[in-house]
């Protein structure tokens, strides 16, 4: 069975949202397994790259916006301290992230030859 652009557009959305509440650290009411099966629909139809290229733009804009943000105010004042926590939480917040898009890493990563969803959340904090 095929599925539509709108009902992935849709699963992509929900996906969004809750890649976002994680780096927002309000992770508690997510259902890691219905997040996981939607991931995996969407792999599953052939949106591995929609939901690659979606988690590449998200994890950049919280970094460039949220993130970046907190480090330079804390550049005369804690700086380390800062980066140090900002680099913490990314991990962290990567780990969650990976766990709910391991079919991608598994299926859409090793068949195109890009950096799994981990290494991708390393590369995007080092280059913002």
């Amino acid at each position: 069975t095929t599925v539509d652009e709108k009902y992935v557009e849709n699963i992509w959305a929900l996906l969004k949202n809750a890649i976002q509440e994680i780096q927002k650290k309000n992770n508690s009411g997510l259902s890691f397994e219905e997040l996981y099966r939607n991931a995996y629909t969407m792999v599953l139809h052939k949106y591995g790259e929609r939901l690659y290229t979606g988690l590449k733009e998200v994890v950049t804009q919280h970094l460039e916006h949220k993130v970046r943000e907190d480090v330079l105010h804390s550049l005369h004042n804690n700086f380390l301290q800062t980066l140090n926590q900002a680099w913490n939480d990314h991990t962290t917040s990567m780990t969650m992230i990976r766990d709910i898009l391991m079919y991608m890493d598994r299926v859409y990563v090793q068949q195109n030859e890009v950096d799994n969803v981990y290494n991708l959340g390393l590369i995007i904090f080092r280059d913002q």
